[in-house]
């Protein structure tokens, strides 16, 4: 057994210096502060999709010791909205808590602005569309006869009612001075919804044919 006095100033120093740490934290002054801080959706069940406009920040009101508070980093203490719960389409209202954020010790959350996330779940959907190319800079006395994309279509998903509404996507404007020797030029296609998205890359390849008008 190893003497309790070995290293013993080493001890007493640890010991003073935790004790004058927690004396700087207890004894400080409580302020309250405002922080915003990123929203995380957690478990979103594999048949559905949120439809609704997503709320990526929310500012939390924050009370505890000064140097406690200046020691937070928002992006390391993020909301989280624990989906796990919802199995079918409709709206939820999430009331936001002490429970939906990882706080240090020592620090409360007043309040949450805005105190209350509703969510509209949707079934997931997804169909193939085609790719309609956009062009610029059109070459004078000159007009497209032709453009083969390639592929032609792309598969879009997200919710379902997102999702009916595309058409078509577009690709961004391919600068018709910029073809190579074979008439071919890369773009990308843009769903046109932020919430729906691509199954595969969006990058697409147009060859145009030009001709006198």
């Amino acid at each position: 057994m190893k003497p309790i006095t070995r290293n013993l100033g080493w001890k007493l120093a640890s010991l003073g210096a935790a004790f004058v740490i927690w004396l700087v934290v207890t004894g400080a002054r409580e302020l309250t502060t405002s922080i915003t801080v990123p929203v995380q959706y957690r478990n979103i069940p594999k048949n559905l999709e949120i439809s609704s406009d997503i709320m990526e920040q929310v500012h939390l009101v924050l009370r505890g010791p000064s140097p406690l508070l200046s020691r937070l980093s928002p992006s390391a203490m993020p909301l989280i909205v624990d989906l796990s719960e919802v199995r079918t389409p409709g709206q939820r209202t999430f009331t936001l808590d002490r429970r939906n954020v990882n706080l240090p010790a020592g620090v409360t959350l007043e309040r949450a602005v805005p105190a209350q996330l509703q969510i509209r779940m949707e079934t997931r959907s997804s169909r193939d569309v085609p790719v309609k190319p956009q062009f610029e800079n059109i070459p004078e006395g000159m007009q497209v006869k032709s453009a083969e994309v390639s592929p032609a279509k792309l598969t879009v998903i997200g919710p379902q009612s997102r999702v009916r509404h595309i058409q078509e996507v577009l690709t961004d404007a391919v600068d018709l001075r910029m073809l190579d020797a074979k008439g071919n030029a890369a773009s990308t296609a843009y769903s046109g919804d932020a919430q729906v998205n691509f199954t595969t890359s969006p990058a697409v390849t147009i060859h145009v044919t030009l001709a006198p008008k």
